[in-house]
């Protein structure tokens, strides 16, 4: 017989070890954790800009006791005569129910206006579009403010 010594070597794992692991978890959660930041940097700085971002609404009672509003909207660069005129009827079909009673209301637009017509600065200017928006037991007050738009119902 040979004199021949059996050594046994340990295999190398396919896995690294549990302490060669630590470094890439702690990169996976900084990377994680700088997109949560990201995003609710985000949030919050479009939440303090709102107006730059969006169209707001503006409405204005045009008497006393009536239900006819005055709707118009005001916003940064998005809120073009495009951007307006959707902000208003979105504001039309949500705050009026035309269920209790029929709905009146028109868009009058400012043709001296262009369709992009808002600086980034202040002033504002002129809005694109006026709508004027009251249920029917107001409907004189509606056709006066209109003039000789066109009176939609709902």
């Amino acid at each position: 017989m040979s004199d021949e010594k059996i050594t046994r070597t340990a295999s190398p794992s396919s896995e690294p070890s549990p302490r060669s692991r630590i470094p890439i978890l702690l990169q996976c959660i900084t990377i994680a954790l700088s997109l949560v930041a990201a995003v609710e940097y985000f949030k919050y700085s479009t939440k303090i800009n709102y107006e730059w971002f969006h169209c707001t609404p503006i409405m204005e009672p045009v008497g006393t006791n009536t239900s006819v509003l005055k709707i118009w909207a005001r916003g940064g660069p998005s809120c073009d005569k495009r951007g307006e005129y959707k902000t208003i009827m979105k504001r039309i079909t949500r705050d009026y129910e035309p269920n209790n009673q029929h709905l009146k209301f028109c868009m009058i637009e400012n043709v001296n206006i262009g369709p992009i017509h808002y600086p980034l600065g202040e002033p504002k200017g002129e809005p694109g579009y006026v709508a004027y928006v009251g249920y029917n037991e107001d409907e004189d007050l509606v056709q006066t403010m209109c003039k000789e738009s066109t009176i939609f119902n709902m």
